[in-house]
């Protein structure tokens, strides 16, 4: 049975916009996904294309072979663009722009013979799929999504290496022009029902990404832009759990802004919102690498110290207490403030559940809040103020 290619260049129509369809939803629906676009711009391009390819008929007329093939070109070196805008690469334009160039100038180069057409078309399609298979095995291996993208794209390469191969054998006279119609035209609709399954294998890779940034939504805080109280109790049991296996020492910082009230009630909510934002930018700047500030809600914070005791988070809370009182308000756009600080230790020896810790904490909070503010205080252990407020004693119980 062959198929003629009137047929199959309707079905590259079809499908193209079957997809493009999909995409344009997916665009639409989720406006800073630019990937989506990308693809989208692939899809209606290849559409166009295939547009224009109808009307060339089995024959392969001038114009519209010439014209079709440079928007379908151009299409598939989309998809390899948007491979690169999914995950943060830029570029591939301008290479795009030069591969479809060339391939229409071999094509009107050798537009006299059928077969070396069908070599440029073959050619100028195949590789933006083998640049972006390259690089979806190469750096995104473990991804689902990328390995059916990339497999899809390596059977389309396939589909044009056996169509190219068929043109080779036909123009040096070993294949016979019957066989080369029929497997050809199977060829080609190999390569048309693998763009079906990579772009299938795109929308597998941005279900992934989207449920990725909506599980980071849901941890983080909207005004600070730090991790939320959701996520600080998911990190405080895991913590929980690793030392409890390990045995080895962590501690837990709870974080009032000072008066925060007082500042709410009398310059507005604005005015909090920017305090906020400042103590967060702070805190997350003055903290260690394997430290994590949350905001918990309203003015309180925590930090997780992961393997520090006591002692050894009392002196991150000391430059942090007196960063806060010497550095806010420093600049027009910020406003000076004070916090204070208590501090409990998970310990081995004197196992605790992630609750009673953060209880011990907010014990030692409210001591340094009792002492008079804009200090912190150590459970099991009297207040301490860092260095320049020396009117409470720095004595270790």
């Amino acid at each position: 049975m062959k198929l003629d290619f009137l047929t199959l260049y309707i079905v590259i129509l079809l499908n193209s916009l079957t997809v493009a369809v999909i995409w344009g939803a997916i665009a639409y629906r989720y406006r800073n996904f630019a990937a989506a676009r990308v693809w989208l711009a692939g899809c209606v391009l290849s559409t166009i294309g295939g547009c224009v390819l109808a009307l060339q008929g089995n024959e392969g007329s001038y114009v519209p072979a010439v014209v079709g093939n440079g928007f379908v070109i151009f299409g598939f070196c989309m998809f390899w663009v948007g491979v690169r805008v999914f995950y943060g690469q830029s570029g591939g334009l301008k290479a795009s722009v030069a591969i479809t160039a060339g391939s229409l100038f071999l094509l009107l180069l050798l537009f006299g013979s059928l077969q070396g057409r069908n070599l440029v078309y073959a050619g100028g399609q195949s590789v933006p799929l083998v640049l972006a298979a390259w690089y979806l095995l190469r750096w995104h291996r473990k991804d689902l999504g990328a390995m059916i993208a990339a497999t899809a794209m390596i059977v389309g390469i396939v589909g044009h290496l056996i169509e190219s191969l068929l043109n080779v054998g036909l123009m040096l006279g070993r294949v016979d022009q019957e066989f080369y119609t029929t497997v050809e035209s199977y060829a080609l609709l190999c390569v048309i029902f693998s763009g079906v399954v990579w772009n299938f294998g795109f929308t597998i890779m941005s279900i992934g990404r989207l449920r990725e940034e909506l599980a980071e939504l849901a941890q983080t805080d909207d005004l600070t832009g730090i991790p939320n109280r959701r996520h600080f109790l998911a990190l405080l049991e895991a913590e929980d759990k690793r030392t409890r296996r390990t045995g080895r020492h962590f501690s837990l910082m709870l974080i009032d802004i000072d008066h925060f009230k007082r500042y709410n009630d009398t310059n507005g909510h604005a005015f909090g919102d920017r305090i906020l934002r400042q103590f967060a930018e702070i805190a997350t700047t003055m903290v260690r690498g394997s430290d994590m500030v949350f905001r918990l809600g309203g003015d309180e914070f925590a930090i997780i110290l992961p393997e520090t005791t006591a002692r050894q988070a009392e002196k991150v809370a000391s430059v942090l207490v007196a960063t806060v009182r010497e550095g806010s308000g420093k600049t027009e756009d910020e406003e000076r403030f004070t916090i204070s600080l208590g501090i409990a230790e998970w310990t081995p020896d004197i196992y605790v559940a992630a609750v009673d810790l953060m209880a011990k904490a907010d014990e030692a909070l409210y001591r340094a809040k009792a002492a008079g503010r804009d200090g912190y205080a150590i459970s099991g252990m009297k207040n301490r103020r860092p260095a320049g407020q020396s009117h409470l004693k720095l004595v270790v119980s």
